[in-house]
């Protein structure tokens, strides 16, 4: 029971990751996501596809990118994506 919690959040930990990584590389993705007007509908969707996440995660995923970064302008590229997200609603 433990090893899945464990397993669950990891998981849905790298799908925030990826799906940030998606949104800086992929201008067509981050199109699409523009269909959802609020951020809760965006996750929604995500959780429907199996890629889903929380809001905490994400913000864990922008802390552990943040962490990674050995570049300004990694870490500028990290800010703007989540600068991005934090638009919506």
């Amino acid at each position: 029971m433990v090893n899945e919690l464990i397993v669950n959040e990891i998981m849905s930990l790298q799908n925030a990751i990826y799906f940030i990584s998606r949104v800086d590389s992929d201008s067509d993705f981050r199109k699409s996501c523009y269909e959802f007007k609020t951020q809760n509908a965006l996750l929604k969707h995500l959780g429907e596809d199996q890629k889903g996440f929380t809001s905490a995660e994400i913000e864990d995923a922008f802390n552990v990118l943040e962490l990674k970064c050995q570049t300004y302008e990694q870490a500028g590229r990290v800010k703007e994506v989540k600068a991005w997200f934090r638009l919506f609603p």
